[in-house]
């Protein structure tokens, strides 16, 4: 595992797992549809013995795992009588497909339908992970949904890089295991109506170690494992947890990582239509062979526009005016420091420039809008794929925003007391921007 510059995520993981209070109180939620017992004896780490095999896990069990640092935290074995198996999971992957139109249009692409249909029916997944998958299933049935379509995204993309059996089954395992690691998260913190702070925001970015950790534990797999914490990687440099770049993000991760990015995308807006506009905004972030395979895989008409310019035109304006205001930031900045801003904001600098050259790559000149306007206002086609393109543009602007805050200490002392007051301005502007949506 790669080091974090200063352990912060590392331990945070750890302390999720040796406590593991949101998973065993997942756990506990579920043992009013279905026993659960012990897979094996359970130990805390001085040795005393906690649960004997076949016990059930009851609140009395529940609570004594609580109140001790568990000598395998990350491969607690557990059964259920709900339990998921390979065969079920397979099952429960047709039933998507068959009541997603985007899924089966992806399906029916692959070259391989049934593949993706039955691809998890023969993976080696051994208990621990498919009590796991349970837990999800019964618990956190949005994430559960959420494993199971990156997988189906994964497998597609696999078929299309022609990847071998031994590498395909690592792969599913890995897009099926990816966020695992957000049942040791708290679930309010994953809440979609939930305005995360920044102190918060550690126990999101920390879940692919989590992941990370449960996985190597359980399968002894590095591959797998590794694919599983380098998903939130990106090839510019700006993903987590530890910011790797190009070939150090390996394929299986890359697969998972725009796998779950689509994935997002399709929950989110319902539809695929806002694909095209992650095509090409993402180019930087993402292995361009493997955008090329979802262009294609996704590609459909679009849908029919509304005819209303007015948001689009509205949120073009509000988009313009950050990147303005950051261009004022920046003058300021290179002018209090030789010409040269200081290395810790590289990341900020070379993410804005990225950014604006999408945009123009798009259509859209930050220093020229009128004629965008204009077309516009005139093409309700035009409008449509703009809005399409905003809505990404906002999650770029979004996904900085958590970099920033991420890098918040680093920031902070690289700056002098003037320089700092104007950086908190501009972020307070680039907040207003993503919170007005």
């Amino acid at each position: 595992m790669p080091t974090s510059p200063d352990k912060r995520y590392e331990s945070l993981a750890q302390q999720a797992l040796e406590e593991g209070t949101h998973y065993l109180n997942s756990i506990a939620a579920m043992t009013d549809r279905g026993e659960v017992t012990a897979g094996d004896d359970i130990y805390a780490s001085n040795g005393m013995k906690l649960a004997a095999k076949g016990a059930l896990v009851d609140e009395q069990t529940r609570q004594k795992l609580l109140q001790h640092k568990l000598l395998q935290p990350a491969g607690l074995d557990l059964r259920t009588t709900l339990g998921l198996t390979a065969a079920s999971l397979a099952q429960h992957m047709a039933q998507l497909i068959d009541g997603d139109a985007s899924l089966r249009q992806l399906a029916e692409r692959s070259g391989d339908p049934l593949a993706l249909r039955h691809g998890l029916a023969r993976l080696p997944l051994p208990p621990q992970l498919a009590f796991m998958l349970t837990v999800a299933q019964e618990q956190r049935p949005e994430l559960f949904r959420h494993l199971l379509t990156v997988t189906l995204i994964a497998h597609y993309l696999a078929l299309g890089k022609r990847l071998p059996e031994r590498e395909t089954v690592r792969l599913l395992l890995a897009a099926l295991c990816h966020d695992i690691g957000e049942l040791h998260t708290d679930p309010a913190l994953l809440n979609p109506q939930h305005r995360i702070g920044d102190e918060e925001r550690r126990y999101i970015y920390v879940h692919p170690i989590t992941g990370y950790l449960i996985v190597r534990a359980i399968m002894g797999d590095d591959a797998v494992a590794a694919a599983v914490l380098q998903h939130q990687e990106r090839l510019d440099g700006s993903g987590y947890p530890y910011g790797l770049r190009a070939d150090a993000v390996g394929m299986a991760a890359r697969i998972v990582g725009v796998a779950d990015v689509c994935a997002s995308i399709l929950a989110r807006f319902g539809s695929n239509e806002r694909l095209s506009a992650l095509m090409r905004l993402n180019r930087q972030k993402f292995d361009t062979s493997l955008l090329a395979l979802l262009q294609e895989g996704f590609r459909h008409p679009a849908d029919a526009p509304d005819g209303s310019a007015a948001s689009p035109v509205r949120r073009l304006l509000a988009a313009a005016r950050v990147l303005e205001r950051w261009g004022t930031l920046r003058s300021g900045l290179a002018a209090a420091t030789d010409g040269s801003a200081p290395p810790e904001l590289d990341f900020l600098f070379e993410r804005m420039a990225n950014l604006r050259y999408m945009l123009v790559q798009f259509g859209f000149d930050p220093d020229s809008q009128q004629y965008l306007i204009a077309l516009v206002a005139e093409d309700p086609q035009v409008a449509a794929e703009l809005g399409a393109a905003l809505d990404e543009v906002h999650w770029h602007f979004s996904d900085l925003e958590r970099e920033i805050a991420r890098n918040g200490e680093t920031i902070a002392a690289a700056l002098d007391p003037a320089a700092s007051e104007s950086m908190h301005a501009w972020i307070a502007d680039l907040r207003d921007y993503i919170a007005a949506g």
